[in-house]
């Protein structure tokens, strides 16, 4: 599989030390039944410091958004928190950013082709804003921010 769209997610969980990528790992694997994690990638902040954290193998379908069949043909990235609650701030954000740029020049990814969970859902016919779908990266995560910033239109 060459990905073709990078998805952004929340885990919609506070950050911290109970609620970790391990802790997002166990649940996928002991409570949903699936071999690994569902997202390639992860950001999360261990001790303060941002930390890019390895899933689910590039190439290998994914178990983060069934929607349009992305799981077979995106790269998945969870950061952790919850932005339906606060946003994630401009760390997270540049350090997403940073990496999103390295999955795009490595799969030659454009900048329109990363979006949200939620836009994903809107491609299927599913509305966030109405309330017929998740709001997943969060109701107050900058996804245009991010794709201007990715486009090189800006660099806040």
């Amino acid at each position: 599989m060459k990905p073709q769209y990078i998805i952004i997610h929340h885990s919609l969980t506070k950050d911290g030390l109970v609620v970790d990528w391990g802790a997002i790992r166990r649940y996928h694997i002991e409570t949903n039944g699936w071999h690994d994690i569902g997202y390639n990638a992860g950001i999360e902040d261990v001790g303060g410091q941002l930390v890019h954290q390895v899933g689910r193998p590039i190439g290998t379908e994914g178990a983060h958004c069934k929607e349009d069949w992305m799981n077979s043909r995106s790269i998945g990235i969870c950061v952790v928190g919850n932005f339906d609650v606060e946003p994630p701030g401009l760390a997270r954000l540049y350090f997403l950013r940073d990496l999103c740029f390295a999955y795009m020049a490595n799969y030659s990814i454009p900048a329109q082709n990363v979006i949200g969970h939620r836009d994903a859902g809107l491609m299927a016919g599913f509305d966030w804003r109405l309330g017929k779908y998740k709001t997943c990266p969060g109701r107050l995560f900058p996804m245009d921010s991010l794709r201007s910033m990715l486009s090189g239109k800006t660099t806040t």
